[in-house]
């Protein structure tokens, strides 16, 4: 497998031969012909399960790490522990991911984005952080996602918002403003509401 600079593997871990571990960023590619042990590398937890993909230099997933194939994690992001990042899915740089998260087949998560523990993104979630691409000065604003958010399938998260603990985005929804805690945002534009009493409980992920 091609595994680039200081990076480190845990114990007991499955790496397929065709994942990339470590690849330099940006700033590390000078050295990747004639310095690569000026290369930092990624960290990987023990007991990962890493499938073809790429893991950027500067980046660290946690233990018990799950992914599907052609994954990207970009550097300078830190997942933690038993988290699933399935087939497809790109998690792009400086974000900070909690433990026992699941995100599934085509979701994107940009740069800068903050998610807690628990957190499910469905398929083809899509979270976003430029309100004026490429019309207006390069000024991102992250999205954060507090503990157990679930975000059902083609959902889309305008940039700058917070999604409260406990909120369930339906699938479809576009999501312009804030959630608060235990709230349902559905529609598009999404409207809210209160989650009945039965669904004010955490994911069951973990």
């Amino acid at each position: 497998m091609p595994v680039f600079g200081k990076s480190r593997i845990g114990k007991n871990c499955f790496v397929d031969d065709s994942a990339l571990i470590g690849y330099p960023c940006n700033d590390e590619l000078k050295f990747l012909k004639e310095k690569p042990d000026e290369i930092e590398g990624c960290t990987i937890g023990a007991n990962s399960t890493i499938r073809p993909g790429s893991i950027y230099s500067k980046a660290r997933v946690g233990k018990n790490t799950r992914t599907g194939h052609n994954f990207l994690v970009r550097e300078n992001t830190i997942i933690g522990d038993g988290c699933l990042i399935g087939t497809n899915v790109i998690i792009d740089n400086d974000c900070t991911i909690g433990d026992n998260c699941s995100f599934q087949t085509g979701a994107y998560v940009p740069t800068g984005s903050k998610i807690g523990n628990r957190v499910f993104l469905g398929p083809n979630a899509s979270l976003t952080n430029d309100k004026k691409p490429v019309r207006t000065e390069y000024r991102l604003e992250a999205i954060t996602l507090m503990d157990d958010v679930t975000v059902g399938s083609n959902a889309t998260l305008m940039p700058g918002i917070t999604v409260e603990e406990g909120t369930f985005i339906a699938g479809g929804a576009l999501v312009t403003k804030d959630v608060p805690a235990w709230h349902l945002a559905k529609g598009y534009p999404a409207i809210f509401s209160e989650l009945p009493e039965s669904l004010k409980k955490p994911n069951r992920l973990g």
